[in-house]
């Protein structure tokens, strides 16, 4: 009887450990679906005012379409007063980092944040120092 028993006992928590280890792994499995790309959120304008090495800043106004093309208008405030506008065309690598591209095939790089982009240097990393903060646009509509 003893025997039965502790066969029973140990058949019952064999099968609890190996339930609650499927269940584990079956949660390990499940790939998180969300990612900027997919959330349409980026599209958009974005706005802010970046550092600049020989003036008060640059005013920056970028729009992203829906048609996969860009405008990107950069104002340069202080002393050397002047306005570009540049388009170009956009995609997104990697699900995070949108990269615009001109007319003229020069490529800038931002990462895609709720709400924001933060511009990114020419190896697709995160500006750092003490003026990494100001590279960031933020989503006005």
């Amino acid at each position: 009887m003893m025997k039965k028993l502790s066969i029973l006992l140990f058949a019952f928590v064999a099968i609890v450990f190996i339930s609650c280890n499927n269940a584990k792994q079956k949660n390990a499995e499940t790939p998180d679906m969300h990612t900027s790309e997919m959330a349409l959120d980026y599209l958009g304008v974005y706005e802010g005012i970046l550092p600049c090495a020989d003036c008060e800043g640059i005013k920056t106004q970028l729009t992203i379409h829906d048609d996969n093309t860009f405008t990107l208008v950069s104002d340069y405030l202080g002393e050397k007063e002047a306005k570009f506008e540049d388009k170009g065309s956009y995609f997104i690598e990697s699900g995070e980092i949108l990269v615009i591209q001109d007319e003229d095939g020069d490529q800038k790089y931002f990462k895609l944040q709720e709400g924001s982009l933060a511009q990114l240097n020419a190896d697709k990393k995160m500006i750092e120092g003490e003026l990494a903060p100001f590279y960031v646009l933020t989503k006005v509509r």
